[in-house]
């Protein structure tokens, strides 16, 4: 594995800023450096190898505020780990939402307007797995007592029993598999999504219809239609195991017919069809079950893995006492960076989960409000690393920054002062230490991130980082490190007289 450049660059550097210091110049430049440092000082630079431990953490819930949704159980052929994924899904009604005018609208011998047809229809453009796996998939109407509310968190492993409601009777089962969702429109168009079609009752249409007509006002904006009309759906995978969908958007239909005229101004009867799809503006949340192999969770294990969605996180814990204690306690921190290469699958088939795209390191105690609180990396406290295809692993550059926060909190929080000794400085961080046991904690933990792009007038591009959030794909990958360790690399520097 090759260092990073830029540490190297801060190395040699260091060398080039002692060499300056112990050779003279005879043009008349050379004394600037001296004007601005004593002349008596030199700096030094050195580096060092540290061992880094860490761990395989079993995380049951992240928070999962994406548009996104999965759908399906699958099983990992490398580590057999279960996954299943199932959501719930509200639907956006536009503003000023409108169907034909009501005396327009088709009745039935008793003069009630009625629907046609209903359903539901779940897109999606990827999916994991066997497309032939049978499926089982179970439809449920969600509570307008007990609604999904916009300034509330939800996380992967919330219980749909909290929102499911105990009285519809709108409620379907089905099966399904990939191969059979065949294509019935859109020829071979890029943007054609396959669809699982959930057929609900004709009479959930009408229901829905009748009620714009006696309540307008529930159909002016999302909020209201979810508090009157349809609180959304919880789409539960019931049986099967070997899909995966990943679901990119689920649209509620309703199909029917009014009284209009033909270009020739003839009467005529129109097929009509409004759609409220489950967009960004409501709430989706996906709800991941994992079972996870007691063996991947071993702390003795030589390695670790990281495997979403949720899943496991690894946990580094930082050597902080042999960075920056003993002969460095003084000493500047250049640079410290570290690589996490991946192991290859040993189980190289069709179906093997690839590694996390992304991966942020933030600390173990900020692990939940990092997203909560809708934070991005700041290369000081977190960090992005993107995986090399090329020499397969992570590499954080350098998180010298946070080092060094690490070093100030602990000074401070135990009382230590520049006379202090290392014997009582010691003394003071194991006691600081007892009472904060995982402040020099990290975790790795996959996310997909978003950014936009800007080009200036020399043709130059900037990507500047929008967003964070929780990998919710399925990935996978076994990474070095464990009880055996892998290397942080450490280059200082001093002043010394």
């Amino acid at each position: 594995m090759k260092r990073n450049t830029f540490c190297k660059s801060l190395n040699w550097l260091a060398v080039v800023l002692t060499a300056f210091s112990t050779f003279s110049c005879t043009e008349d430049t050379a004394t600037i450096g001296a004007e601005i440092m004593p002349s008596q000082d030199n700096i030094s630079a050195s580096q060092a190898t540290y061992r880094v431990l860490s761990r395989s953490v079993k995380i049951d819930s992240v928070l999962a505020n994406t548009n996104e949704c999965y759908l399906g159980s699958v099983i990992d052929p490398e580590t057999r780990a279960r996954t299943t994924c199932d959501f719930l899904a509200q639907f956006h009604v536009m503003d000023s939402y409108l169907f034909p005018k009501e005396e327009v609208m088709l009745k039935d011998e008793n003069g009630n307007i009625v629907a046609d047809s209903c359903d539901i229809r779940i897109y999606f453009d990827e999916y994991y797995g066997d497309s032939l796996a049978t499926m089982k998939l179970l439809v449920q109407e969600l509570d307008t007592n007990r609604v999904m509310e916009e300034m509330r968190l939800y996380y992967s492993n919330l219980s749909p029993d909290d929102y499911v409601s105990p009285t519809s009777d709108v409620q379907k089962s089905l099966t399904y598999t990939v191969s059979d969702l065949t294509r019935e429109d859109g020829g071979n168009s890029s943007t054609y999504y396959r669809s699982v079609v959930v057929r609900l009752p004709a009479s959930y249409g009408t229901f829905i219809l009748n009620k714009y007509y006696e309540h307008p006002e529930y159909f002016k904006n999302s909020y209201h239609f979810i508090h009157h009309v349809c609180p959304g759906f919880y789409f539960k995978t019931s049986g099967g195991v070997g899909s995966m969908l990943k679901v990119h958007v689920s649209a509620l239909n309703v199909y029917f017919r009014y009284q209009g005229k033909t270009a020739a101004g003839n009467d005529t009867i129109m097929n009509g069809m409004q759609r409220m799809a489950a967009t960004a503006e409501v709430i989706q949340n996906t709800r991941v079950e994992n079972v996870l192999p007691a063996e991947m969770l071993d702390s003795d294990n030589g390695y670790t893995y990281v495997k979403t969605p949720t899943g496991i996180f690894t946990e580094l814990t930082l050597p902080m006492d042999e960075i920056v204690g003993g002969e460095h306690y003084s000493d500047s921190i250049n640079c410290a960076s570290m690589s996490l290469r991946r192991y290859n699958n040993a189980e190289n088939t069709a179906y093997s989960l690839q590694a996390p795209p992304s991966l942020l390191l933030v600390r173990s105690s900020e692990l939940f409000t990092f997203f909560e609180r809708e934070r991005l990396s700041n290369s000081k406290d977190s960090y992005i690393s993107t995986f090399n295809e090329t020499y397969g692993a992570y590499t954080f550059e350098n998180i010298s920054a946070l080092i060094a926060l690490l070093r100030t909190e602990r000074n401070q929080g135990a009382g230590v002062l520049d006379s202090d000794s290392e014997a009582v400085r010691v003394a003071k961080w194991r006691k600081w230490e007892a009472e904060h046991p995982d402040w020099n904690k990290v975790m790795l933990v996959p996310v997909t991130t978003t950014y936009s792009t800007s080009t200036n007038s020399y043709g130059y591009s900037t990507k500047t980082l929008l967003g964070v959030k929780n990998e919710m794909g399925l990935y996978s990958a076994k990474l070095e490190g464990g009880s055996s360790g892998f290397d942080i690399e450490v280059i200082y520097s001093r002043f010394s007289k």
